[in-house]
C-alpha cells in the first residue's frame, strides 16, 4: 500500500497533463503565402502609319508626295507601274485610268528584297510602312509651325 502512495501522485500528474493539453487553444493553421504572378507584358509593334487601303485610288502625284520618287517607273498598255524596293523590301504600284481617265492606284504587291531567304514574302502594310518612315519622317505639326512672319519686337 505504501508502494501505492508513492506512485498515485505519478499517476495524478498523468491526468493533470492531459487535462492540461485540452485547455490549450489548438495551434493557429498554416496558410501558404499566395504570390501574385505579374501578367505577362507583351510588346506589340507599332502599327503602321499608312496602310494599302488608305492609299488606294490615290494619284501618282499624292503617293509621290508622300513616297518620294519610285525607283522605276513604267508604262504598260493601260497601266503606269512604280517600283518602290528598300532593304527589307519591293513594293509594285499599278495605276490604272478610272472612269474620268485619270490614273489612281489600282494594285499592290509586295514581296522581300531577298527573295533566296527562307521567307521571300512580306506583308505589303509593313513594306508600304517601312518605305515611308526610310523616306523621312515628316516634323510633327504645331500651332507655332503655323505663324507666318512675326514682327520684331525688341526693345532696341
Amino acid at each position: 500500500m505504501r508502494k501505492l502512495w508513492i506512485l498515485a501522485p505519478i499517476f495524478l500528474s498523468g491526468c493533470q497533463a492531459g487535462g492540461a493539453l485540452e485547455d490549450q487553444a489548438p495551434p493557429a493553421p498554416v496558410v501558404a503565402e499566395e504570390i501574385a504572378l505579374a501578367e505577362p507584358v507583351v510588346i506589340l509593334p507599332p502599327k503602321p502609319r499608312f496602310v494599302i487601303d488608305n492609299i488606294m485610288n490615290l494619284a501618282p502625284d499624292t503617293l509621290e508626295n508622300i513616297l518620294g520618287v519610285p525607283s522605276l517607273k513604267r508604262t504598260e498598255k493601260d497601266a503606269r507601274v512604280w517600283l518602290y524596293q528598300n532593304s527589307e523590301c519591293i513594293l509594285h504600284l499599278y495605276f490604272y485610268p478610272n472612269e474620268n481617265g485619270d490614273f489612281r492606284l489600282d494594285y499592290v504587291e509586295a514581296a522581300a528584297a531577298d527573295l533566296t531567304s527562307d521567307n521571300p514574302t512580306v506583308s505589303a502594310n509593313a513594306c508600304l510602312d517601312s518605305l515611308v518612315v526610310a523616306t523621312g519622317d515628316q516634323p510633327l505639326s504645331s500651332p507655332e509651325m503655323d505663324k507666318g512672319p512675326q514682327p520684331d519686337r525688341s526693345d532696341n
